[in-house]
């Protein structure tokens, strides 16, 4: 637990404020998340993706929902100035694809592996049959709804009320990996996509985990970021 004014929760990743039900009890307690993974599995084709590689584009039909067995993928979509910018990051255990394809629409946005990837991909036509005639499933699916709305409004907040700093750290917490007294990830993404995700330019980005770096509250080397304290991180910034 980590505190910064009110009580916030480091679970699975993911930080997030006590008025909103920690997800992965919610799921575990309703046994949704074994109900996605049965139907990919026993339905879905899995295959292997390497880094950079897009699972599918911007303009593609709606065929297909994916789950990722493992690995990291964005979700991101062009800006009129031809950039990507990166809107949702999927980890291992999520899936993606199923908004444009319940609403019968072409893809809106790309996906792209961020490292090598495992990915279960179940064909569209079977995806909406089980959500039709299977109670358990489609249940399922309103959890996994109602949970990244959640997420959502979180992130929102997250963006309006908070201060740069603190949204870096945020961020950086759902990406990285608690081992002992300290959190450690391979940053994945550059600095100007990570502007856009939490709302700034890539230069503040850049001089934030600087600034941390001198700090001593960060080591940060060919992209390996090790965060110290992490119990008291959000006070030391």
């Amino acid at each position: 637990m980590i505190k910064h004014g009110t009580r916030l929760y480091l679970i699975r990743g993911d930080l997030r404020m006590d008025s909103i039900h920690d997800s992965s009890d919610f799921l575990d307690k309703n046994g949704t998340k074994e109900v996605i993974l049965r139907a990919f599995h026993e339905y879905g084709t899995p295959k292997a993706y390497k880094k950079n590689e897009f699972i599918f584009l911007e303009n593609d039909p709606a065929n297909a929902v994916f789950y990722v067995d493992t690995g990291l993928v964005k979700i991101s979509q062009s800006s009129q100035e031809g950039q990507g910018i990166t809107l949702f990051l999927r980890y291992a255990g999520e899936i993606f694809g199923n908004a444009e394809l319940l609403a019968n629409l072409q893809r809106k946005r790309y996906a792209k592996c961020l490292v090598d990837c495992q990915i279960i991909t179940l064909e569209g036509r079977i995806f909406l049959e089980l959500a039709k005639s299977n109670a358990e499933f489609a249940y399922s699916l309103a959890v996994i709804g109602a949970h990244r709305l959640l997420q959502t409004q979180n992130v929102v907040e997250t963006l309006i009320s908070r201060p740069v700093a603190w949204r870096l750290a945020w961020f950086l917490f759902q990406m990285g990996t608690q081992k002992d007294e300290q959190i450690e990830l391979q940053l994945q993404l550059s600095h100007e996509e990570i502007s856009y995700v939490i709302g700034c330019s890539r230069q503040t980005v850049t001089e934030t985990l600087n600034k941390w770096r001198e700090k001593a509250l960060i080591d940060y080397n060919n992209k390996k970021i090790i965060i110290y304290h992490p119990s008291r991180f959000f006070t030391d910034i």
